[in-house]
This record gives structure tokens, sequence and C-alpha cells, in this order.
């Protein structure tokens, strides 16, 4: 007989409180939530915001002696899948993943789910041993093992027997007059699953590239395009119809760039795009990007900080006043570190508030403000609003204009944290930025905190690396000096199942973090070059983004040529 935790409710909120994870408060609201609602109380925690997901899995895996499993790293065999149906997966939220002779690893998102551990006994036959994890991470993971309907290849293979007859144009207008609940239109559910298996896939954007004999698709999977699927030419019209409609664009101007934003649904969790298209020589270029809540908000440990620079980057986003920059190019993950950031300083006793475009994902305890241009609502005029709702900390999406600069530093001289981005290439670069965007000098070392220059290099796969034997000689030819006190030690990458094949599995950053010092203040009043600063930072003690990324490569993290890669500068 399969073996099942018990909890009381009693226990079970008593020890929630006992391990600070709650407030008393905190548990009353969200107990007449439940009573409203109806729903579980843990679902109900975590969509009020006051438990992360990861937390309450790592708590009732401690409280049931279950094992917490990361499901985003876990490889399931088929065969494995096969012991418990599609829907009685999805009913009770639990993938099978692991089996031995007499019993099956199950996760479950509540491991005191003793009606789901007898149904999953009765239906295998095995011991049902419980692991668990976050809900989300459960449906995604169904999402991506179960494989329901057809392939894309064999939805593309149907399209044309079914259309072989009808021009492209046909399928177009015949599209255009299909609504969102035409789920069964072939071209409705081919485009659904490029975009499903895209996110599944950890892609940040989808590429619909016409061409002049067929219509790629590319994937951006850890910052690099991947070739996905090739679609028939005499299928564009209508993929790039779909896209359209999804996007709510206008389906007869195709001579003019548009952009538009979608909300879709995949694995029960809800998945925002922001589709462009452009007119080329083949056809309509489009591009969706992808932002996915599920998968960016992290810890502040996971983001790639060496643990010094992680400690000095905490003390300045805890200070009472100032401002706080990110840069770096686009996609360097600067979005990403800055909603990190507002995920730990964003508690009951401040009041936060930002200026997004778009807003990307929704964070709790924070007011957020979408940027609308062709209303008046600019960054400037934002935050000019802003500063009179009383807050403590203000995240304005990105610095354009000279005003937003402006106002952005009067805030922060008038006793409000400030975070922002600008797009320089390295951290002192954005002094020089201020100073031509209209920002008095001397103003500056009187309210900026801070600066993080950042990029995102791929992870070296842990499964599958292979020391080099000759890192010593690598060093030399690539005149590249090893971090001090370390051996000089890299890795390649290789690659296995679990990271598809490419070596690499995952990003994470690096970081050069220039805190502002007294020693800047004149070169700042006598506005002074970028070189400059770069030299006093350094020799205050800052590790420049290449040495970071060398000092993640001698510890296995990354790649000397990963790192190459995504500086361009080298070690010059």
């Amino acid at each position: 007989m399969t073996q099942t935790p018990t909890l009381t409710r009693t226990s079970f909120t008593d020890r929630l409180l006992a391990s600070r994870i709650l407030t008393q408060s905190q548990l009353d609201l969200a107990q007449r939530e439940q009573r409203r609602s109806g729903t579980p109380l843990g679902q109900v925690l975590i969509q009020l915001g006051f438990v992360k997901p990861e937390v309450l899995s790592q708590f009732l895996a401690r409280e049931a002696d279950a094992k917490s499993v990361n499901l985003r790293r876990l490889p399931i065999e088929e065969d494995v899948l096969t012991l418990v149906p599609f829907d009685l997966a999805r009913r009770f939220r639990a993938i099978p993943t692991a089996r031995t002779e007499h019993s099956l690893t199950v996760v479950l998102a509540d491991p005191f789910n003793v009606v789901a551990i007898d149904a999953l006994h009765q239906v295998t036959g095995l011991h049902i041993e419980v692991a668990t994890a976050p809900e989300q991470e459960i449906l995604n993971a169904i999402e991506l093992y179960y494989r329901t309907g057809d392939t894309i290849e064999e939805s593309i293979d149907k399209i044309l027997e079914e259309k072989t007859e009808e021009s492209a144009r046909d399928l177009e207008d015949v599209l255009s007059k299909m609504g969102d609940t035409d789920d069964d239109a072939p071209v409705i559910r081919l485009v659904s699953q490029i975009i499903t298996r895209a996110i599944n896939n950890g892609a940040s954007d989808i590429h619909f590239e016409p061409e002049e004999r067929l219509m790629r698709i590319r994937t951006r999977i850890d910052g690099v395009l991947v070739q996905d699927v090739l679609i028939p030419k005499a299928m564009q019209s209508a993929v790039t119809t779909r896209m359209k409609i999804v996007a709510d664009l206008d389906l007869a101007e195709t001579r003019v760039p548009q952009d538009g934003r979608a909300t879709i649904r995949v694995g029960g969790r809800q998945v925002n795009l922001r589709v462009s298209s452009l007119p080329t020589g083949f056809g309509e270029n489009v591009v969706a990007r992808i932002l996915d809540p599920s998968s960016q908000v992290v810890g502040m440990a996971t983001l790639g900080f060496a643990p010094d620079v992680e400690e000095q980057f905490r003390h300045a986003i805890n200070e009472p006043y100032g401002v706080v920059l990110v840069t770096g190019p686009t996609g360097s993950g600067k979005s990403t570190t800055l909603y990190t950031v507002l995920h730990e300083v964003s508690t009951m006793d401040v009041s936060t508030f930002t200026l997004e475009d778009p807003i990307e994902f929704r964070l709790p305890l924070v007011r957020q403000t979408q940027v609308r241009d062709e209303v008046g609502l600019t960054f400037s005029a934002g935050l000019r609003a802003l500063l009179r709702q009383d807050p403590d900390i203000i995240l304005v999406g990105e610095t354009r204009d000279t005003e937003t600069a402006q106002l952005m530093v009067r805030a922060a001289l008038t006793g409000h944290l400030v975070f922002s981005t600008l797009h320089t290439n390295d951290a002192p670069g954005a002094i020089p930025r201020l100073v031509d965007m209209g920002v008095e000098p001397y103003l500056l070392p009187a309210c900026l905190v801070g600066v993080l220059g950042q990029r995102l290099v791929r992870t070296l796969c842990r499964k599958c690396r292979e020391e080099m034997p000759d890192a010593a000689a690598t060093f030399e030819k690539l005149e590249i000096d090893p971090p001090a006190g370390l051996p000089a030690r890299l890795w390649r990458h290789v690659g296995c199942p679990e990271c598809k094949t490419t070596g690499y599995r995952g990003r994470q950053g690096v970081f050069e973090w220039m805190r502002i010092g007294h020693q800047f203040h004149d070169p700042i009043v006598r506005r002074a070059g970028a070189p400059e600063y770069m030299r006093l930072a350094i020799q205050g003690g800052m590790r420049t983004m290449f040495e970071d990324g060398v000092l993640k490569a001698v510890q296995g993290a990354t790649t000397l040529e990963e790192l190459m890669r995504v500086t361009r500068l080298g070690h010059k």
C-alpha cells in the first residue's frame, strides 16, 4: 500500500507562521479569499504574492519529507510518461519522472493530495514516491512532455494535402474570416504549435522569415538563433496573416511596419507576445518577442553575480535614495536584473512604482504603469505624475530623453530610490551619456549611487562539459591573463540529450559594478570622458565584464569562446 503523508490544515498554517513565511495578517487575508473563491490556500497565497511558488514548494517538501525537484533540469523518458494518462496528469497536476521495479516517482504540486496519490497507485499498480515542484512548473512539463495531437511537421503535411487545389490567397481569405475560437483550423493549429514549442523550449523570440522559395522559422534560445521548421511558400501568406490576427494588426496593410501585442495561454499559464511586422522583398517578416512571467523573475543568487559584487550591489539597492543604473545593449538581461531587484526590495513598508514600455511581468506590491506615447503618457510625463503618488522606489524602464534624465536625478535628490536602464557599452559610459542628455554634471556625484554593466553568456551544461587539457596554452595564445590565485582551468562544450546537443544550458550574467565614490566628483564636474571613469573604477577594485567572464570560465560556468562572442571587445 502506498504511504501518504498527512498534514492537517491547522498544522499547515501554524507551520507557515512558525517558519516566518507568512505574517498573521497575510494569513487572515488569504483565508478570507480562500473562503470566497474556494481556491486551495497554497494557490491563494501565491496569487496574492505573499509566497513565492518555489518557497511554498520547498516548504511542502520539508513537511512531507519529500524531495523538491527542478523539472526544467530533469529529463523524463517517454516510457515513464505512458504509465500516467495525460488526463490524469492534468487533473492532479502530477507528472511521473522515474520508475524502479516496484515504485514510480511522481512530482505533485501538493504532496499531501491523498486522492491523487491513491488514484496514481490504482492506475499504475506501483508504489508512489512523491516529489514536489511549483504547480506552474508541473503544468509546463506536462505541456512539454505529453505529445498530444500532430507534430508541427504533420500539421504542415495535412494543410498541404487539404489545400492542394487552393492558392495561398485563398488560404489567406479563409483565415482572415476566422476568429480566435476556430481552434480546429489547420493554420491556426500550426501557428499555435510553433508558438507553444518555442515557449516550452525556453525561446525569447520567434522569427517568421520569408525567403524566395520558403518561409524559415527560427527561435532565439539562450541568445542564439536556432533553426526550427521550414514552411512551404504556399503557406507563407496564411501563417503571416494568422500572426497579424493574433497581434491585432491591420491585415490589409503590408507596405509599412506594424507593432502589436497578444496574450495567449500555454500550459495553463498566460504568456504575452510583442509582435512586429516588417515588409521585405519576399513578404512580411514577423518577429514575436515572448514575455513569459513564469520564467523571468528569479532570485538574485541565480543571476550570476560573484559573491563580492552581489554584496556591493545589494548594499546599493538598499540605499534610502539615489539613482542605480543598469546598462547594456538590447537582450543583455537588464529587465530581468531590475525585476529581480524590485522583487527583493518591494516590501510592505515601502511604496514602489514603475513606468514601463511595455509592462513585461506583473509584480506583487508594485504599481506598474504602461507608457503610452500616443495619448501623451511618456516616460517624462509619467515620472512627473509618479512623484505626486508618494513613492519610495521608482523604476523607469528606460532613460530615453533629456527630460526623463533630469526628472530622474531630481527625484533621487528629493529622497527617492530610482532604478533605470541606459543603452551604453559599459558602466563608465553611462556618466557621459547622462551629461550629453542635459543632466548638470554637478548634480550627478550627489545622486548617482552606481552603474551596473552587463551581458549574458550561455552556461555550460554540467552533464557533458569536458575540461580542456591545455588551458594554460589557450590563455597564452589568446593573450589573456588567468585570474590571480586560481589555477588556469578551462572547459569545453560537448553536447548531450539534456542540453539538446548544444553543450550549453541556460544563461547567466557577466557584470561590472561601478560604485560612484568621492574620487569621481572632480572628473564628473569637469566632464571627463568614459576612459577616466574606467580608470578610477578599476583603481577602486572594479572587475570589468570581460574579467568577470574569464573568472566564470575558469570556474567552469562558461567558455572563453562564448565570452568573446558576447563582449566583442575581447580583453583589450
